[in-house]
């Protein structure tokens, strides 16, 4: 089915989108769309193209050619901060948080989008804006609690593990009050343990809150443990869109990513 054929069913619908930079293709083509309340992932060895998506549906980069749709409206050529305006959120792969502020700080900045005092008033802290910026706190202590990170709002995000700090990145995101989040390799560099509550976490936000999450991801155990759908991409094409069983059972998936030995586990793509 076409991307175009299921726009009235999904929250993301990526329509032919093509990527060149000095002559190089990055993206050719792709298509697929991201259902309401799915977890739908983007899988392919590295240089396949996935963080270049990313950075087209976000807003980084600007396609060639082709289209991306979210809950119809065209996101081809807008800016970053409208995109997000729209509700469309991210983490990234390597963790930009301020190390040295709280982690209650940092989830005030995914608020800074929904604060409606101006300037003035805030520097003033005019008693208007101190009702605005309790509002947003609570609501930021209430993701927290969410993320298993209640009892960590004082601790400065330096000094957190790195599965913490990881799930700090996802509650600042969660702070903007998204209709669709993207998270860039949200198990990159944790341990099993780690990456197994991260899957937890990840199906939390789909079916507690009730938002679509297009993932990157390299960990081909959480992506098919998780996923409802998954893309994927080789050379900047799309080689293959399905279910995660389709997925694992596609011949020219299983030649170019995944491996043809049944006994191999699924690894990084290099």
């Amino acid at each position: 089915m076409s991307a175009r054929s299921t726009a009235a069913a999904a929250e993301l619908v990526v329509d032919a989108v093509t990527v060149r930079f000095a002559g190089v293709t990055a993206l050719d083509g792709v298509s697929f769309t991201v259902g309401t309340a799915a977890i739908h992932a983007v899988i392919g060895p590295n240089g396949a193209g996935k963080s270049t998506l990313f950075n087209v549906v976000s807003g980084a980069y600007r396609p060639a050619s082709g289209s991306v749709r979210f809950r119809g409206a065209d996101l081809t050529r807008l800016r970053p901060h409208r995109i997000a305006g729209l509700g469309v959120a991210r983490t990234f792969q390597n963790i930009a948080l301020l190390a040295s502020e709280s982690v209650e700080e940092n989830l005030m900045i995914g608020r800074h989008r929904l604060t409606r005092t101006g300037f003035v008033a805030a520097a003033l802290r005019t008693p208007p804006a101190r009702r605005e910026d309790r509002r947003h706190r609570v609501r930021a202590r209430e993701i927290a609690g969410f993320l298993g990170l209640g009892g960590k709002l004082d601790i400065a995000a330096g000094e957190l593990s790195y599965g913490d700090q990881k799930r700090v990145e996802i509650a600042r995101a969660l702070c903007v009050e998204p209709a669709l989040l993207l998270l860039d390799e949200p198990a990159a560099g944790m341990n099993a343990h780690e990456t197994a509550a991260m899957g937890r976490l990840i199906r939390d936000i789909r079916d507690d809150l009730q938002i679509p999450v297009l993932l990157v991801e390299h960990d081909m155990g959480l992506v098919m443990g998780i996923a409802d759908r998954v893309t994927v991409l080789d050379f900047g094409r799309r080689l293959a869109d399905g279910t995660p069983a389709e997925i694992q059972h596609d011949p020219a998936v299983q030649d170019a990513y995944l491996g043809t030995d049944d006994s191999d586990s699924p690894g990084e793509g290099s």
